[in-house]
């Protein structure tokens, strides 16, 4: 079934302004949940399985996952809720 948009809006101003606000979390975010290479590596891959993100993409992230280290462990749990990010 599909909506016009506009309707969907005045029928629900708030749900609409709800969907329009969430922010999902990228490959990056969860790679800061990492605790090491082994790890991001997984991630980069469930990713590219999913075709969140493009092959070249997740070739790149793989290549350079060393100069993405720093991001390892800079997030704690129940931080995408408080980023406004959905987990």
């Amino acid at each position: 079934m599909e909506w016009d948009r506009e309707k969907f809006r005045k029928m629900f101003p708030n749900l609409m302004q709800e969907l329009e606000s969430v922010k999902v979390p990228t490959v990056l975010d969860h790679l800061e949940r990492c605790e090491n290479e082994e790890q991001a590596l997984e991630i980069v891959e469930f990713f590219e399985r999913r075709g969140e993100i493009t092959k070249e993409f997740a070739s790149f992230l793989k290549k350079n996952i060393q100069q993405y280290s720093s991001l390892f462990g800079t997030r704690k749990a129940g931080e995408y809720e408080r980023r406004g990010l959905v987990d």
